[in-house]
């Protein structure tokens, strides 16, 4: 399945090994962010940050190429609010943070995002409050990925209207082991 190996590299802690998405061309959308998520961090090893919103908070609605796209819906929980009762703000980064990775996965080739990268930047502007109990949709676009770097947008909207709460910028640095020696 493509890119669906075990990989040493530098940056990634000592013991644990990276696997990438798998990049077959037959492989729809959908299964490449799946395995993204289930695959290179499942349930019963990763518990790192953001765990519980990978494995039990966010659902995987559609995905798609051309460009990468992704949306997600996710229920605010009282435990990812403020003292407001609010979605924390960190919490919003941490929800894109994943949910724009995601957009790269039905793009991924080997040696091409097959690894989504690591975080650049994320600038994120928080327009209106998501309130516990509100159902959002996150949806997540590639606005440009190159070899090394790329830029996705991420917008998070109320469901029950379609009001923009959240919108952000994500640029990434691919870390996908060079392909035939040359960048």
């Amino acid at each position: 399945m493509g890119a669906k190996k075990e990989v040493s590299m530098p940056g990634v802690a000592e013991g644990k090994k990276l696997i990438g998405v798998p990049t077959d061309d037959d492989i729809p959308p959908m299964t490449r962010v799946n395995a993204l998520f289930f695959g290179s961090m499942p349930k019963d090893d990763y518990q790192g940050w953001g765990a519980s919103l990978i494995h039990q908070d966010l659902t995987l609605l559609s995905a798609d190429t051309n460009p990468g796209r992704t949306t997600f819906r996710y229920v605010v929980q009282p435990s990812h609010c403020n003292r407001l009762g609010n979605l924390h703000g960190g919490c919003a980064a941490t929800l894109f943070d994943v949910c724009t990775t995601s957009a790269l996965a039905p793009i991924a080739k080997e040696g091409y995002w097959a690894y989504a990268g690591v975080t650049r930047t994320l600038n994120v502007t928080y327009i209106r409050p998501a309130p516990v109990g509100e159902s959002v949709l996150i949806e997540s676009e590639v606005v440009h990925a190159g070899k090394r770097l790329c830029t996705i947008k991420g917008v998070m909207r109320r469901e029950s209207d379609g009001a923009i709460l959240t919108t952000c910028e994500h640029g990434k640095v691919s870390i996908d082991p060079v392909v035939g020696g040359k960048l």
